[in-house]
């Protein structure tokens, strides 16, 4: 649609120092190998070039046994403070990174946990996002994954990274935010200032990002013990998710979007998540 193409172009001139940068060669650079005791799959420390003068360090778990026609990826996102190898290792709050591979999925994760600017002319969530987009840009060079079968998934600032991946990106074929559906608004009153940037307030709320990934499958889930502020509350969710909802009407697909909300706090759960990853990205 026309207007999620202005919104892409809009989001990459506010984010990314004035236009979307031009794409570097993927070529990893191996860091460490190893197989964990135990499991069906082996873990890749790598160090992806994302634009000339940068590179982002990231963690892959690849099942070892191979697949005819190659296997679905997911680029999984930690949050505030964690890493990529606490992803793969399901360490802290990411015991999702490794079920993900237990479940035959390739899944990379990129540290984009910096609040360190590299580029004054960018954002922090533009440098952020530009990391895990080229993560998928070396998905696609590797011959176990199969380029058709991508989603990304993640927690809190990983949700909040999900969020403009998959708008950004329509190679992204589904994606699950945990830990994230909310309003600038609510992101104001009490919440780490990494999120905000010149031009977001005037221009978007999250839901109008989140609007650019219909009508590809999208799962959103909430906490019924987040509260604000500092939160992510679910009655702010659901108003978040009532604007969305009106970009997959547009497109006759609002069965493809869904707001799971758990008895918990700020977790992924993934009780929808794990069956639409499966379903979207047909993993067995």
């Amino acid at each position: 649609m026309k207007w999620q193409r202005r919104a892409r172009a809009r989001l990459f001139e506010l984010m990314m120092g004035g236009k979307r940068p031009e794409n570097v060669a993927p070529v990893a650079t191996v860091l460490s190998r190893e197989d964990p005791s135990g499991a069906n799959y082996t873990l890749e420390e790598l160090s992806i070039p994302t634009l000339p003068d940068r590179a982002v360090h990231c963690w892959m778990a690849v099942p070892r046994k191979p697949r005819r026609g190659g296997r679905p990826a997911i680029l999984a996102l930690h949050g505030h403070a964690g890493t990529g190898e606490q992803m793969v290792r399901g360490e802290s709050l990411y015991w999702y990174g490794p079920e993900a591979a237990r479940k035959g999925y390739i899944v990379i994760s990129p540290d984009i946990g910096s609040h360190d600017l590299q580029h004054a002319d960018w954002t922090l969530m533009g440098e952020r996002t530009w990391d895990a987009l080229c993560c998928v840009d070396y998905l696609l060079t590797r011959p176990e994954v199969n380029p058709a079968r991508i989603g990304t998934m993640g927690l809190s600032l990983g949700g909040e990274t999900v969020m403009y991946v998959a708008a950004l990106d329509e190679r992204i074929g589904v994606a699950v935010s945990s830990g994230w559906l909310t309003t600038v608004a609510n992101m104001l009153n009490g919440h780490c200032t990494c999120f905000n940037f010149p031009g977001l307030e005037e221009t978007f709320d999250f839901s109008d990002i989140f609007s650019c990934v219909a009508p590809r499958p999208l799962v959103l889930e909430l906490g019924m013990q987040e509260t604000a502020p500092g939160g992510f509350p679910v009655e702010i969710g659901r108003e978040a998710l009532a604007k969305l909802q009106r970009a997959y009407r547009v497109f006759e697909a609002e069965d493809r979007v869904a707001l799971d909300i758990h008895d918990g706090g700020h977790a992924f759960v993934g009780k929808k998540g794990w069956a639409w990853l499966r379903k979207a990205l047909r993993a067995e």
